[in-house]
């Protein structure tokens, strides 16, 4: 029967560590080895500080947290938590997020996460307590100071969260620009590399053209200059016969 009872403390345990969610805590609170504010108190947490939510308790006025190194229970009025990619004030939102609902049973919980306590001996005493201030621990009741600072806090958070937004619009706009720009003056050069290939090209064209001008220019010259030559040199041949035949 004790093994039974091990077991399921185990399964009701053990998916919480999963499905911890980031949270907040708005006020300096006591951290509370059960849900109630007169359970024996573990540890203090500092205003602002983060904790890993694992649930809470039916009704949502007691939620199962970690912080540091201990375990225990914190008020919701008290806690912030991650939703949608900002902290919101859990009991204004907790129909809205779906909050794990977790149970407590001390038997189960103590020897998880309290054996060593000075209290810890002191099982029957602190059944008896939970079995008689169980329903008051599922009502939610709301410190008016306490819920005044957790809203505000809601609000500065998405106050934050929509001048973020506005940056980024702003940012991906300038973004947008910058890269028109860009392909624009990509646009630009690559105009400007092919009309200078162009350039080049015509040039090279334009000096081939000259050159053969030049060479076709320059044949007929000098095929004139060798014919004026050829005749020169045969007048002197002839001029040059009937004289060597005098002499003979």
């Amino acid at each position: 029967m004790r093994l039974r009872s091990a077991l399921v403390a185990a399964l009701l345990l053990a998916p919480t560590a999963a499905l911890a969610a980031p949270g907040i805590v708005t006020v300096s609170t006591g951290l509370r080895a059960g849900p109630g504010s007169g359970f024996p108190l573990v540890d203090r947490v500092p205003e602002g500080a983060r904790v890993d939510i694992h649930g809470c308790l039916r009704g949502n006025a007691w939620c199962d947290v970690s912080f540091s190194d201990d375990r225990g229970w914190v008020s919701s009025q008290y806690l912030e938590y991650l939703y949608r990619n900002h902290y919101v004030y859990l009991p204004d939102y907790v129909d809205e997020i779906g909050v794990t609902v977790v149970p407590f049973v001390l038997s189960s919980y103590w020897s998880n996460y309290y054996e060593g306590r000075p209290w810890y001996r002191r099982h029957a005493y602190w059944n008896n307590y939970w079995n008689s201030h169980e329903r008051l621990a599922s009502r939610m009741t709301l410190d008016p100071r306490a819920a005044r600072i957790g809203r505000a806090a809601t609000r500065d958070a998405a106050v934050a969260l929509g001048r973020n937004g506005v940056n980024a619009k702003d940012n991906a706009a300038i973004s947008g620009r910058d890269a028109a720009t860009a392909r624009r003056d990509a646009a630009i050069a690559k105009r400007d590399a092919a009309i200078a290939t162009d350039r080049t090209r015509v040039g090279r064209t334009d000096r081939l053209v000259n050159e053969r001008a030049n060479v076709q220019s320059r044949n007929p010259r000098d095929a004139q200059a060798r014919i004026m030559h050829e005749q020169a040199a045969s007048r002197s041949a002839a001029r040059a016969q009937p004289m060597a035949r005098a002499h003979e």
